[in-house]
């Protein structure tokens, strides 16, 4: 599969944030760079920001157009257990960190 374009500066904060966390492990998705916890993907650097795996009820309480959007593949299709975080500057994504590790508590409960 060939590299997917996206923001470098995106991928070395969250290899920052998310491979400090216990059990995290960096991975690809379709091309992507990508976090997993045990084995399963939870978060990735995308084209258009990082996408990360909350529950669908959480997804649609912090969807707000700006920011927070729902998280569409390239047919359109929305997968309802993801969001995509549009942050312009890379260091924005600190104030995710609550986020990050509720992704991973969804995916180890």
């Amino acid at each position: 599969m060939s590299e997917r374009n996206y923001d470098e500066a995106h991928k070395a904060k969250m290899d920052e944030m998310l491979l400090v966390m216990p059990g995290v492990k960096a991975s690809k998705a379709f091309g992507y760079p990508a976090y997993k916890i045990n084995g399963k993907v939870f978060a990735f650097v995308g084209s258009k920001g990082v996408a990360i795996k909350l529950p669908a009820a959480r997804v649609n309480a912090l969807i707000d157009g700006k920011t927070m959007k729902p998280f569409e593949v390239g047919d359109g299709h929305v997968w309802r257990e993801w969001v995509s975080i549009q942050r312009e500057a890379s260091e924005d994504y600190e104030q995710d960190a609550g986020l990050f590790e509720e992704s991973v508590e969804f995916l180890l409960s």
